[in-house]
């Protein structure tokens, strides 16, 4: 059978097996006493060898193995989890993830797995030894079980059958008996894994695992022991939706003075029930029964669905002006009867596009875990808010500037542990990583418990570099000097490391969230912590913008789109009313003075000679700064597609990208950040 065309679907279920592990094996190392975690991995674990078995990936589903063989001495002889224990399957993890890696590549090189392997085997040949001890420490052990009769169930596996009973649930043997003839058991037996165990949790099956993986046995029939909720008419539709299957026998399993009975489901038969290596598995929560309800699609069929949909709100809004224009009351009626439906179709496909945060916020707990053990700090960090969705490309560009992040706070922020102690902190450092929604953006944060960032430590290194006079960086403000750290190549790290203090990093953070149409701010107070804090819009395809003009005294009269989620509020005051100050022409709203800067100005358009007696001003905030945008006029709101500016353009001051409005004219999104930075409004 060729499996290349599963190729894709493993390679999905590999890195969420592999997020999976991670994410166990820490929360294993943190509470070693809990049996959760150990039966999680060992259920992912199990799963992944299967996959990589079933796809001919024989050094992956090998090392799995070995690492399965680990874990079932942890489990059973209660071995204690040990820094040298959590390391090694860290390792493994880690070699794993570079075998997957080379197969998404197409790179058929081996990867070197002896050294991993040595240390799996170093730890299994010590499982053993003296665990007496620390048994009381990790947890009881279970009472010894008898030998198992050739037609008995383990001591084990009963126990799971009298605790399934007792919750309710129902104990399955499904006899599944092949069509002559076939070839690939292994990977039939694969495939019946997945559909039963989305009904409940597997405990058994005869022949072993290990003897179908290799190709020993099953041919004349397999066993599968299964705790469930549901019916078993539902258990067996789904074996014979498997090809190849010939038949599924449904048995219930019941105990009868502590021996299992197999007893016929309605009209099959029992076979006999056997000895056999029991899958190393636990009885959980009981799974609801159900059917397939999610379908992987690939993200270029969602790219062109959202495109198609970009065209459709386009033509929407043609028809809209055309409605008005005409003043057609027929057709106008039709265009708001198809905006609705055009408006749930957008908000369904944007749903299609969103992803949990968690799909980048699980790589860290790994990263953060080996980088303070690399710089002997103890830390803790804490996730809140994966739940919350993004679009999806914007997802995938969170990555890297989050990873320089947690890097700083944990390299920069925290102190080490005498230091925390002699500061009266607990020499514990806590991290904390987080996201919410607010209204059409999500705001991130990183926030850490540490030194804080010094501002006169900052201008002093801003002077010493170079980047401004000492004059300039005294009058800096604590808020502005932190705003330093976001200047290309700036640090105050006294020492470089291969963690961070190169100069590199935080100005890529503000270059990277700034492509996103996002911004990075910055909090901090010395000796208790600094936050950083992403602002970023739910998605990058279609926003809502108010369309303003600029440039109508110079003739060309341009509509800009400006992005509604930067916009605070929209006056229209006297002209009288703009006085400078400091230089720079300024107005007072409610107490508050609002620098202005003139879109047209920004934008490099040739100088109003507009004197009349109003202003249009678009007040609109950049992090904790606010200033007015004095434009010509304000056409109103709308939904607009966002179109990249094609790269032959070149950097386009002040504008993000472009969009195409209902009579076909084109429509440039302002930048406000930008525009604020270059009137020297922000760093």
């Amino acid at each position: 059978m060729d499996t290349s065309e599963y190729l894709g679907l493993f390679l999905d279920e590999c890195g969420e097996s592999l997020q999976a592990l991670n994410a166990s094996l820490l929360a294993l190392e943190r509470e070693p006493a809990e049996p959760e975690p150990l039966t999680v991995i060992f259920r992912v674990a199990h799963s992944l060898k299967g996959m990589s078995a079933t796809m001919g990936f024989t050094a992956m589903a090998g090392l799995t193995h070995r690492m399965e063989e680990v874990l079932a001495s942890m489990r059973d002889d209660h071995a204690p989890v040990t820094p040298v224990v959590s390391d090694a399957l860290f390792a493994c993890l880690d070699t794993l993830q570079e075998m997957a890696d080379r197969v998404a590549s197409g790179d058929t090189e081996e990867v070197d797995a002896s050294a991993v392997l040595a240390r799996l085997d170093a730890i299994a040949s010590g499982a053993h030894m003296a665990v007496a001890e620390v048994v009381a420490t990790v947890a009881p052990a279970p009472p010894a079980a008898p030998a198992a009769a050739a037609d008995d169930l383990s001591h084990y596996e009963r126990m799971v059958v009298a605790e399934a009973h007792d919750r309710g649930l129902r104990v399955l043997r499904l006899d599944v008996m092949f069509d002559e003839g076939c070839r690939l058991v292994a990977a039939r037996a694969f495939m019946i894994l997945q559909e039963i165990e989305a009904l409940g949790d597997l405990i058994r099956t005869d022949p072993s695992t290990e003897d179908i993986e290799s190709g020993l046995a099953g041919a004349d029939g397999i066993a599968f022991w299964l705790v469930t909720a549901a019916e078993g008419d539902e258990a067996r539709t789904a074996v014979l939706g498997v090809s190849e299957v010939a038949s599924c026998g449904v048995s219930f399993v019941t105990l009868a003075d502590g021996a299992p009975v197999a007893a016929p489901a309605a009209d099959d038969t029992s076979a006999g029930v056997s000895a056999a290596t029991p899958v190393p598995a636990a009885l959980g929560e009981p799974r609801a029964a159900r059917a397939a309800q999610t379908v992987r699609v690939g993200t270029d069929r969602l790219d062109a669905l959202m495109n198609l949909m970009d065209e459709m709100v386009m033509q929407r809004t043609r028809l809209e002006q055309l409605a008005h224009r005409h003043a057609l009351g027929d057709l106008r009626g039709a265009v708001e009867e198809m905006s609705r439906v055009t408006n749930d179709l957008q908000t369904l496909i944007m749903q299609m596009r969103m992803m949990p945060v968690e799909a980048v916020f699980m790589r860290f707990p790994r990263m953060v875990r080996d980088l303070a053990n690399t710089l002997g700090k103890r830390l803790e960090l804490v996730i809140s808010g994966e739940d919350t969705e993004l679009d999806r490309t914007i997802i995938d560009g969170l990555g890297d500037p989050l990873v320089h992040m947690l890097r700083n706070a944990v390299d920069h922020g925290l102190e080490s542990p005498a230091d925390r102690e002699a500061a009266g902190k607990d020499p514990v450092g806590h991290v904390h990583l987080s996201a919410r929604h607010a209204g059409n953006s999500v705001v991130i944060e990183v926030r850490d418990d540490g030194r804080g960032m010094d501002p006169d430590a900052l201008r002093a290194s801003a002077v010493r570099k170079g980047v401004m006079d000492a004059a300039s960086a005294a009058a800096l403000s604590d808020e502005q000097a932190h705003e330093l750290v976001f200047l290309p190549g700036f640090s105050t790290a006294v020492q470089t490391t291969d963690v961070s203090g190169r100069g590199v990093g935080m100005d890529a953070v503000r270059t990277a969230i700034s492509d996103l149409n996002g911004e990075v701010t910055i909090s901090s107070a010395l000796g208790r912590g600094s936050v950083f804090t992403i602002r970023i819009p739910l998605t990058l395809a279609i926003i809502r913008a108010l369309l303003v003009t600029s440039g109508a005294s110079a003739g060309t009269d341009q509509v800009y789109a400006v992005p509604l989620e930067t916009i605070e509020e929209t006056v229209i005051v006297d002209r009288s009313e703009a006085r400078p100050v400091s230089g720079r022409p300024c107005l007072v709203l409610r107490d508050t003075i609002v620098p202005l800067v003139w879109l047209g100005d920004s934008l490099g358009l040739a100088p109003s000679a507009d004197e009349s007696s109003r202003l249009d001003v678009v007040v609109v905030t950049v992090g904790s700064t606010r200033m007015g945008l004095v434009v010509d006029g304000l056409v109103g709101k709308q939904d607009v597609v966002i179109k990249h500016l094609p790269d032959y353009l070149g950097e386009v001051r002040g504008v993000t990208g472009a969009t195409i409005l209902g009579d076909g004219s084109v429509a440039l999104i302002a930048d406000v950040a930008a525009i604020a930075a270059s009137a020297g409004l922000t760093a």
